[in-house]
């Protein structure tokens, strides 16, 4: 259990840096990205509104937006485009990364486009109409370009460096926070395995004494209620101190091969009489041959347990169904009908102690955990239960193994 809770906590962690690291890594690069759209934009904006020039430099119009130097970094090219859609003109001054065919390629196909705004391969281009023509201005962002690949490149490698050093870390540290944890977990473990062995011995006199007050003649009710109480008693202890021995080694007992068919069918088999002192409908669908790698008897044990929730649990004259299939994995479904079962109460039918009706305690004669047991033998065996209700009627208890 301790060895899962680490592994959770440290794929979360790892997780959660991974998540944070992508965003700030997007959010950063995004931002650099729309920052050299919005200044080609406000260079393009400014050469159509003067012409193809820039204007001479101020404060008040470039908004401190571009400095002195921007006319002589800028490289651009103008394109003016007829009615007929012929190429009138095409102003290289501006240029020397790209020749005349070059650029008449670029305005052809930029031409077809819908869009006033754009790029095309590293260009930002604007489209407008002036004097019945079409003026396109083609301003060259390589540099900016570049420069916004190579962060991107570099912050996806220093993304990567700091979420592997950051794992390491988080895997080297989990031992580290998980140990208080486990030391606690394994205390508790001990506390009720020594405990329950203690608790036997007293157990064990208390029953011998009492059965040898009644051979001295004292034989009353009293007496045959302590009986009941102190068998419950010492059943309880036991199951607990298998459900912790199980807990602690999660790992099933020697395994062999198992006709889980007849395995099946013999337990049922065994709550026939007891389907009819109740009367109630008991049935049975069994795939043949089934098998499966296992321990008897823990498997048998897995198999009386749901069973005997399901008679347990069952509305009067009600229903109990055992079925066993044989799909991509061994299915075994024990299903009863109930008074009533809420759907937020299923996933806490497994934990130790857990009733839906407290009222039901002294009826049932259970001691609510059982299905903490059918938990840990399915679990030893890296399987699956899962407690499903379609009605809140009735109760399907479902084992993939």
């Amino acid at each position: 259990m301790i060895k899962k809770l680490r592994k959770r906590f440290s794929i979360a962690a790892i997780f959660s840096i991974f998540v944070t690291f992508t965003v700030l890594m997007v959010t950063i690069n995004v931002i650099n990205y729309h920052k050299i759209i919005e200044n080609a934009d406000f260079i393009l904006t400014t050469l159509k509104e003067n012409e193809g020039y820039f204007p001479a430099f101020g404060k008040d119009q470039n908004n401190g937006r571009w400095s002195k130097e921007t006319p002589f970094e800028s490289r651009y090219f103008i394109a003016t485009i007829s009615e007929d859609e012929t190429i009138t003109t095409i102003d290289m001054a501006k240029i020397q990364a790209i020749d005349i065919t070059q650029a008449r390629n670029y305005v052809k196909v930029v031409s077809s486009f819908d869009k006033t705004r754009g790029f095309y391969q590293d260009y930002r281009y604007i489209r407008y109409k002036e004097n019945g023509n079409t003026v396109l201005i083609f301003l060259d962002c390589t540099r900016s370009l570049d420069n916004w690949r190579t962060f991107l490149e570099a912050s996806c490698l220093v993304a990567t460096i700091g979420l592997i050093i950051s794992s390491i870390l988080i895997v080297f540290i989990s031992g580290r926070i998980m140990k208080p944890v486990a030391e606690s977990y394994e205390k508790q473990k001990r506390f009720i395995t020594d405990a329950g062995h203690e608790i036997k011995t007293p157990l064990a006199t208390i029953d011998a004494d009492l059965t040898v007050l009644e051979m001295d003649g004292v034989s009353n009710e009293w007496t045959d209620d302590i009986h009941v109480q102190t068998k419950r008693l010492a059943d309880l202890t036991n199951n607990l101190i298998v459900l912790s021995r199980m807990q602690e080694t999660q790992k099933p007992e020697a395994l062999v091969d198992l006709d889980l068919s007849k395995l099946v069918s013999t337990v049922a088999n065994s709550f026939d009489a007891r389907a009819k002192m109740e009367n109630k409908t008991f049935e049975k669908d069994v795939d043949e041959n089934v098998h499966m790698k296992g321990g008897q008897k823990e498997i048998e044990q897995l198999i009386s347990i749901l069973m005997d929730n399901a008679f347990k649990y069952s509305t009067e004259n009600g229903m109990v169904r055992i079925a066993l299939h044989q799909k991509k994995k061994i299915e075994l479904i024990v299903y009863n009908t109930t008074e009533f079962i809420a759907k937020d109460s299923l996933p806490h039918l497994f934990d130790r102690f857990y009733r839906t009706d407290q009222s039901h305690n002294s009826q049932t004669g259970g001691y609510g955990i059982g299905l903490s047991i059918a938990q840990a033998i399915v679990q030893s065996y890296k399987g699956k239960i899962e407690a499903t209700t379609e009605d809140e009627k009735s109760l399907s208890i479902q084992v993939e193994l």
